[in-house]
């Protein structure tokens, strides 16, 4: 089961930074989960929400500001004293440093801005340059980022996020039997033997969002699932395939 540390070891660290993303990497984790978005003057940064707000020392909407106004501002004080002076990464920075050495997955979160393709475009254009396209996957809960992905780069590796509950019901039925997904991320509390049965006779991975209590990372690797989104990779680690009596 890939253990894979979402927006990095957020659990111990401040989320979507280069510092938690070097921490999973050397607990062992499988790969990382992070955030993409694009900046006023289109560089692509890791964040999760569309402000900077709730991460940063800062404020204003991520697509209203420019890359050097974000680069100024600290994503580690928000977790506490210790991780002052944080930076927000670029999606490239991440790349070139990580890209290669484990899994990184994508989601791509032009949420708030209708048919924000250049996102995509920015990419897909980076993990072809860099040469990544076999350790780089995407999600999106937006089917037509992943739609556009597989146009520009048929090979890339494309997971559906589905909501949880009645929300996420098309996802996890309709829209993610498609040749644009090779994989379905689920809700934790959505995830069930035959759902994973389903998937997996379509040939479509598995890996849950966002698992951190033990007995949950149990229940999953019981269930046969092909991953699972935490912020503690550490812990994932120690529940992935324990030894048997």
């Amino acid at each position: 089961m890939e253990i894979i540390a979402h927006r990095g070891y957020s659990a111990a660290y401040p989320e979507n930074t280069l510092l938690a993303f070097r921490k999973a990497y050397e607990v062992g984790a499988t790969g990382i989960e992070l955030d993409a978005r694009l900046t006023a003057d289109n560089v692509v940064i890791v964040m999760h929400d569309s402000s900077v707000d709730r991460t940063t020392n800062g404020s204003g909407e991520v697509a209203a500001l420019t890359y050097a106004e974000i680069k100024k501002l600290d994503a580690g004080i928000r977790k506490g004293i210790a991780f002052e002076n944080e930076p927000v990464p670029t999606l490239e920075a991440v790349l070139r440093e990580l890209g290669g050495k484990l899994k990184i997955n994508v989601e791509l979160v032009n949420y708030e801005s209708k048919g924000q393709d250049k996102l995509v475009d920015s990419v897909i254009e980076m993990i072809v340059d860099l040469d990544l396209k076999d350790s780089v996957f995407l999600s999106s809960f937006r089917f037509q980022n992943l739609v556009r992905a597989k146009d520009l780069l048929p090979e890339i590796h494309c997971g559906l996020l589905a909501l949880p509950g009645f929300k996420g019901w098309s996802a996890r039925n309709i829209l993610n039997h498609s040749i644009n997904v090779d994989a379905l991320h689920p809700n934790l509390r959505d995830v069930s033997e035959k759902l994973v049965r389903l998937e997996h006779l379509s040939r479509r991975q598995v890996r849950v969002w966002t698992v951190n209590e033990s007995y949950d990372m149990l229940q999953m690797q019981r269930l046969g699932v092909d991953g699972i989104f935490t912020d503690d990779p550490l812990l994932g680690l120690v529940y992935n395939d324990p030894p048997k009596e």
